[in-house]
């Protein structure tokens, strides 16, 4: 191949890797879902666990998440919230409640953080998820 058809190859894959790093790595995959479980102890009260890990390579700043619990209707029955001041690389942010009477599955109201002078602030998430389900693999995670 001449150089020149290099270079015009380079300059059309160029633009194509660009927009696909920028789908593939997306805002609100920089916070993602990493444990979603709901147990129940032995009197039958049943509780929910999650992590948010920091995805990416740098450190997020103050950082708030919040979930809803829903009905089999996608109705809002509860929710729970944390925060942190900062979460480096493959940190988690822990959250965990009781679940209310009915909660069938989640969803994520909002997700905040702040990195450098970018601040991103996402939410509510549109689509409920089913308990168990995660945005990131906790094992690629480190954790």
């Amino acid at each position: 191949m001449t150089t020149r058809r290099w270079l015009i190859a380079a300059l059309v894959l160029a633009p194509i890797l660009v927009m696909w790093f920028r789908v593939v790595h997306q805002d609100d995959e920089i916070l993602a879902l990493a444990r979603n479980e709901a147990v129940a102890d032995a009197s039958g009260q049943r509780a929910w666990s999650g992590s948010f890990v920091n995805t990416n390579d740098r450190t997020l700043r103050d950082v708030a998440v919040s979930v809803d619990f829903l009905d089999n209707q996608d109705q809002t029955v509860g929710n729970t919230s944390a925060r942190a001041a900062e979460l480096p690389f493959g940190a988690r942010l822990d959250l965990r409640a009781a679940l209310p009477a009915g909660a069938a599955r989640i969803r994520i109201h909002s997700v905040e953080w702040r990195m450098g002078e970018k601040t991103a602030v996402m939410g509510p998430f549109r689509e409920p998820w089913e308990f168990g389900y995660l945005m990131v693999d906790p094992a690629k995670t480190g954790h």
